[in-house]
């Protein structure tokens, strides 16, 4: 029998992500939570929330029943050591670059999940792949429960999450380099910052919105806005003759190289 349902290795940004998800949708009650993490500012604040504390990972290995890694892969393996000879363990991890299997290695027996999030989680509007092919139905059922609070989610195999990680893991950077690009336009043209900045972001909620109500497809949109002899259309073709979206593509598959680069070398 176990003191905690869930236990979450970290305090960091993302870990706060998710357990203000879970506590803000009830999957998981907080004194049923535990955290851990060395920093005691961290701890405190989380305290605070009805959520239970420690800093040593080997107390919250040994009494929780799931536990999240949610630590950067970097000092993934200093963690590990804490995992030494305790059997039966049910993890869950957001840590890029770090397989199934990897995982499987250092703690023998394990079942492993695996989640692919990216940063909107932090406001709920998150994206994120999930691999709980190991878990029973309760187990895969909590899994996709917490990650539902901070967004949207998809099933996949783990093989596809280099993919993942190139479109939806590392795509908010992307997003954010155009609407730079927009607003910095904006003001050279002469718009003040505060108007810039609200019209850029207004056009991609807005334009989001037409993709996901749409009875036609993407290119489709594109001539719809663009009429011959146009506006529109001056600005399209440009980003056509400057090959914008092979640039974006081309960048999007060596973000995937890299990924499993990582994953390899880990």
């Amino acid at each position: 029998m176990y003191d905690y349902k869930l236990g979450i290795v970290g305090a960091g940004n993302m870990a706060n992500a998710i357990l203000n998800g879970i506590l803000r949708t009830g999957v998981v009650s907080p004194e049923k939570i535990v955290v851990s993490d060395i920093d005691d500012k961290k701890l405190e604040i989380i305290k605070n929330q009805g959520v239970n504390t420690v800093k040593d990972n080997k107390v919250l290995f040994k009494n929780a029943e799931f536990i999240i890694l949610a630590v950067k892969p970097q000092v993934a393996k200093v963690i590990f050591r804490d995992f030494e000879k305790i059997e039966n363990l049910k993890i869950i991890s957001i840590m890029a670059g770090i397989t199934k299997d990897t995982l499987k290695g250092f703690f023998d027996g394990a079942k492993v999940a695996r989640i692919m999030p990216n940063t909107p989680c932090l406001l709920g509007e998150g994206a994120c792949a999930i691999d709980a092919g190991d878990f029973e139905n309760d187990g895969k059922i909590l899994v996709f429960d917490i990650f539902k609070s901070l967004g949207k989610v998809v099933e996949l195999d783990e093989k596809y999450f280099d993919a993942v990680t190139a479109v939806s893991g590392s795509g908010p950077a992307y997003v954010y380099t155009f609407i730079k690009a927009m607003i910095d336009a904006s003001c050279d043209m002469g718009l003040s910052d505060k108007i810039s900045e609200e019209l850029t972001l207004q056009t991609f909620v807005g334009a989001v919105k037409m993709v996901e109500n749409r009875t036609t497809d993407i290119e489709t949109l594109i001539k719809n806005v663009c009429s011959p002899g146009g506006t529109t259309i001056e600005a399209v073709k440009s980003f056509k003759e400057n090959n914008l979206e092979e640039i974006i593509k081309d960048g999007i598959r060596k973000c995937e190289k890299r990924s499993k680069e990582l994953s390899e070398n880990a």
